[in-house]
């Protein structure tokens, strides 16, 4: 592993894509948006010091064995696992084998809002993750995604250049799809939930089918027999998030997908999502996301 990757620190590194890139020799990336590499015993970014990554991360693991501490918590990953790292997570590799490999893949903030996974392929991934950050899966899953990894490298390093991002985007999506699918599949063998958990599980699946008509806090706190306090309180609890930033989230995702994929007209769209003026929707989209719905939809 080159020696500049791992400097000198206090308490715990905070390394970007961008070098992670730089640093790799076996990185294959995406601008500073989209980054995996395959990792080894020798070659692993958190074996010597805790790292914390600057966007989402996740290992898949494929042979021999580690231990990994995320946070305070140690996590053993075995072959077919996956272990997914929230931004800013703490991680170490406490001990591996001889025999430890795997891929290692990380992805910016601004990149998973780009690729536009619709709520109701995420909600699978995000309610598993809430409960546990590993995520097993099957020896076909597995060759299924890295055949997906493998077709992102051959592209990201061929000459092919006019559509590369929409292409790599469009492939990250596939394997995303894949990842939920087994989540779903999964969710069976997760630990069973307190009240506050199955209050945000039936929040979210309440969010998927209404959140392009209703904005309201109280809505879903009804919907739910439950005070909007008892709510907001319950989903913070779980999620970190307030319920009124879920449902922003939640509207924002739509109406971006909207603007991209549908061919509708932005008054259209308005309408649509239950906005009563184009006006309206147009500084609530810019508010949350820094752009007009026009310079969104056409850029």
């Amino acid at each position: 592993m080159p020696k500049e990757f791992i400097p000198t620190i206090r308490r715990f590194d905070k390394v970007s894509i961008s070098r992670i890139k730089k640093t790799m020799s076996d990185a294959s990336y995406l601008t500073d948006d989209l980054v995996f590499l395959p990792m080894s015993a020798e070659i692993n970014p958190t074996a010597e010091a805790p790292r914390s990554i600057d966007g989402f991360a996740a290992i898949i693991m494929l042979s021999g064995e580690a231990v990994v501490q995320v946070n305070t918590k140690s996590y053993t990953i075995k072959p077919n696992m996956i272990l997914f790292f929230s931004p800013d997570a703490v991680i170490r590799t406490e001990r591996a084998s001889s025999s430890a490999a795997g891929y290692f893949l990380a992805y910016s903030k601004s990149f998973i809002n780009r690729v536009q996974v619709g709520l109701s392929t995420a909600l699978p991934v995000i309610m598993h993750y809430r409960k546990s950050p590993i995520l097993k899966v099957t020896e076909q899953d597995v060759h299924e995604i890295l055949a997906v990894f493998r077709l992102m490298k051959l592209l990201l390093r061929s000459d092919k250049t006019l559509y590369r991002n929409e292409i790599i985007e469009s492939l990250f999506r596939t394997a995303f799809y894949i990842i939920s699918e087994v989540s779903n599949r999964e969710k069976e063998q997760l630990p069973k939930q307190g009240r506050c958990e199955v209050i945000f599980d039936d929040f979210m699946h309440l969010l998927e089918q209404h959140c392009r008509r209703e904005r309201n806090v109280s809505f879903y706190a009804e919907q739910l027999n439950i005070t909007p306090k008892y709510f907001s309180s319950a989903i913070k609890q779980v999620s970190g998030k307030t319920a009124a930033r879920w449902i922003d989230d939640a509207v924002i995702l739509e109406a971006k997908t909207m603007l991209k994929f549908s061919g509708l007209s932005i008054q259209e769209i308005a309408y649509r999502l239950n906005f009563s003026t184009q006006s309206f929707f147009g500084k609530y989209f810019k508010q949350h996301t820094g752009v007009s719905p026009s310079r969104y939809k056409h850029r």
